[in-house]
């Protein structure tokens, strides 16, 4: 068996052993209702859509795109990978599984691969159920050529969180504690983004904008609705929903920014997460 064979038996190991959790199909729960009861909710208010500029419906995909998904895709990248490593240390299956003829980078790259195919394969069906739902509630939609791309976009932004949680449940190698930090992580980064936000409007002094741009938040949420605005434009409908994103979700000065700090945070978590793997101990189990 060659090495790609063994990193993609440890890969689809991976997601069987996630899926097999009741954690997963929470998320899946949670991610058809996220898709589904927002315009479900909004279709029957005719005193809103009555309000709504002209053609607004047919681009309403992008609010649940942009605005919805963003926090609660994050958050699934983190309760996926915190638990990928930390998990099998508790139940005691790492020192099983590296008992057997495989390296240890093999491993590693199998486990982070196959949490992340995992992450994908929710991602898709969130986008999926979205754009559908969006239909079925309004009607026809526009702007959808865009969506084979922004998946891959908004893969790359959660790679982010994906990865800082990842390195988190090999430092700690316990779930909980990796899925508190991670999470703290997270939200913390969201109330300092808006605390920095308030200050900066208070005072004008551009540090506390600066600190905004190297939270982590802010290329994760900030590259998704940069695209977007940059390849939908031309429409009333559009410029009035890329404003309203562009004032909650945009942080980064460009593109190129966003881009940079997600690889500059994604590759220190996977580079600190290898290194200490490689060199620590295989405990026979964690408690």
């Amino acid at each position: 068996m060659g090495r790609a064979d063994v990193v993609f038996t440890f890969a689809r190991y991976e997601i069987r052993r996630a899926v097999a959790r009741r954690k997963v199909l929470i998320i899946i729960a949670i991610t058809v209702l996220l898709d589904i009861l927002p315009y479900a909710a909004l279709s029957t208010r005719q005193s809103v859509i009555r309000a709504l500029e002209p053609g607004v419906l047919q681009y309403i995909w992008i609010i649940g795109v942009l605005a919805i998904q963003p926090l609660f895709l994050n958050f699934t990248a983190i309760l996926i990978a915190a638990g990928a490593m930390s998990e099998e240390y508790e139940q005691g299956t790492a020192e099983l599984l590296l008992s057997k003829p495989v390296k240890r980078g093999d491993y590693f790259l199998g486990k982070f691969l196959g949490g992340f195919m995992l992450f994908l394969g929710i991602l898709l069906v969130s986008i999926t159920l979205n754009v559908a739902s969006a239909y079925a509630a309004f009607g026809t939609q526009y702007g959808l050529s865009i969506l084979p791309r922004f998946f891959f976009i908004q893969a790359f932004s959660s790679l982010l969180f994906f990865s800082l949680a990842f390195m988190l449940g090999e430092l700690m190698r316990r779930s909980s504690l990796a899925y508190i930090f991670s999470s703290l992580i997270f939200f913390a980064s969201i109330v300092i983004n808006i605390y920095m936000e308030f200050v900066y409007t208070l005072t004008g002094d551009a540090f506390y904008n600066t600190v905004r741009y190297y939270l982590p938040t802010s290329p994760a949420d900030s590259f998704p609705v940069q695209y977007a605005m940059q390849n939908l434009h031309g429409t009333t409908a559009l410029r009035i929903i890329a404003e309203l994103l562009g004032e909650t979700g945009s942080v980064e000065p460009s593109i190129v920014y966003s881009i940079v700090l997600i690889l500059i945070y994604a590759v220190a978590g996977i580079a600190i997460a290898a290194s200490y793997f490689s060199y620590a101990d295989i405990s026979k189990k964690v408690t």
